[in-house]
């Protein structure tokens, strides 16, 4: 008797591949070298996060890293750094043109994937899979859970 395919393992081909099919539309529309993690950031701040400290907390990493990572997309002209009104300690992040473009890009690819993924199942078990992943992913954490966060770096 064959055994289940082992959840964990699946989730994580699952991640890898959506994660692969959104970079994979990053490097044709010409930012190849685009780390996992400052995709990440160019797509909180598409969905309105507008401060290092919030995308640190989003991404759970440290601000420092946070802020060498705004530091390459504002290189790459993909974001801005402006002052900000409410708290002048920070910075008020916003995208350009061409980072609204690759927002738009990584949407077109998730949403590709996602397709794939409803022809696979259909849109019944589809939908049946994020409720799931996303009643899993917010309950709150056990008190044997490992402190260890996985980032996609």
């Amino acid at each position: 008797m064959t055994a289940e395919p082992d959840l964990g393992v699946l989730l994580a081909a699952a991640c890898e591949r959506i994660v692969r099919e959104i970079l994979g539309e990053l490097a044709a529309a010409g930012y190849p070298h685009l780390t996992p993690s400052q995709s990440l950031a160019v797509l909180f701040i598409g969905d309105g996060l507008d401060t290092v400290t919030q995308l640190a907390d989003r991404l759970n990493m440290t601000t420092q890293a946070i802020s060498k990572i705004c530091a390459t997309l504002s290189a790459e002209g993909l974001l801005e750094r402006q002052p900000n009104e409410g708290d002048a300690r920070s910075r008020r992040l916003t995208l350009t043109p061409a980072g609204a473009e690759a927002v738009t890009r990584m949407r077109a690819a998730g949403a590709a994937a996602e397709q794939l993924w409803t022809d696979l199942v259909g849109p019944e078990t589809l939908t049946t899979v994020r409720n799931a992943l996303a009643a899993f992913a917010y309950a709150p954490t056990s008190p044997t859970a490992s402190p260890i966060r996985i980032r996609f770096s």
